[in-house]
């Protein structure tokens, strides 16, 4: 079932109204603390994925199912972890290249504490109005920033506050938003920005089995009982559960990679969530064709780039002197 313009907008303000004041709290520290960081645009990773798959992890029990194989597979893709996999990634040996943080009040004492002084060939793409704690701790290979437009246009706000250039659409959780900033798909702009030919998910299940709410954490503290509120089959054919946020977030999700065709293949086994292509984990992680193209393509556009730059000046000169002669003779 396809979401309506007016359920997303009411997410929105709901997320503003929660969130709104530890947003702008956040907003102003990062942007204080770490011009640098908020300040360098992503271009360098644009085009960097093609040849090779991108492994997406999420929180779902289906993560913890598959670790050794992610374990063993894991030079052959790179590898993209969220907030709360991060610690779960490298407690059993996974070397994550990216670390995407979106949330306000994820918990950096429980989720990155712990692993602060291993981060060292991680890179964090942080939220300006995510958690400080993340971006201000941590021996991360390298920091960058990023800033959530929505449906009610709150990114201005933040824009405004501390001058980022990248503007990613809004997710409706953090496992939706490492999709999105992989694309960076638009309503105006379709693209697949970091040029992966395939984006795999693992822990992507949206729904969970009896005592498996998280990877790593079945209970989650009760929510594998209190927050049952849905009941149906997953991919596999089992009997699960679900949240409404869950399925709001499968809902959303389905819908980004139907509209922008999304080269997105889900391993993740029991989900409720199936886009167009599913895939066994281990099959997909073997993929690769020809890296080397990625070198080529990004100096090509980079070549691209400063031709147009060039054409747009040439057309400049070109028009000066038509307006000259124009009026030169007009005055004969």
């Amino acid at each position: 079932m396809s979401l309506t313009t007016e359920q997303v907008i009411s997410q929105s303000k709901t997320a503003l109204r929660q969130w709104g004041e530890a947003w702008e709290k956040h907003c102003r520290h990062v942007a204080e603390k770490h011009p640098v960081a908020v300040k360098r645009d992503l271009k360098p990773f644009a085009n960097s994925g093609i040849g090779k798959a991108l492994l997406l992890i999420a929180n779902g029990a289906s993560f913890e199912r598959e670790i050794e194989t992610i374990k063993s597979l894991q030079d052959n893709v790179d590898i993209m972890v969220c907030d709360q996999t991060l610690g779960h990634s490298l407690q059993n040996g996974v070397i994550p290249k990216f670390c995407l943080v979106a949330d306000a009040h994820v918990s950096y004492e429980s989720y990155m504490e712990p692993w602060k002084d291993k981060l060292q060939n991680t890179i964090l793409f942080h939220n300006v109005c995510g958690n400080p704690k993340w971006i201000d701790n941590g021996n991360w290979a390298d920091r960058y920033c990023y800033i959530n437009m929505d449906s009610i246009h709150s990114e201005k706000k933040w824009q405004e506050l501390t001058g980022c250039p990248n503007l990613i659409a809004a997710g409706t959780n953090v496992s939706n938003a490492m999709v999105i900033f992989a694309t960076q798909s638009t309503n105006t702009l379709r693209q697949n920005f970091f040029g992966y030919d395939k984006i795999l998910l693992v822990g992507f299940d949206y729904s969970w089995q009896h005592g498996n709410y998280y990877a790593f954490d079945s209970d989650a503290g009760g929510k594998t009982h209190y927050m049952r509120h849905q009941y149906l089959r997953d991919l596999s054919g089992k009997l699960a559960f679900s949240s409404n946020n869950l399925i709001f977030s499968a809902q959303w999700l389905a819908q980004y990679v139907k509209n922008f065709k999304l080269p997105v293949v889900q391993c993740s086994g029991s989900t409720v969530f199936v886009p167009a292509k599913t895939g066994v984990l281990k099959e997909q992680m073997r993929y690769s064709y020809i890296k080397a193209d990625a070198g080529i393509v990004q100096n090509l556009v980079s070549l691209r780039e400063k031709a147009a730059e060039q054409i747009r000046k040439y057309d400049k000169v070109l028009a000066r002197i038509s307006k000259e002669h124009h009026f030169a003779a007009m005055r004969v």
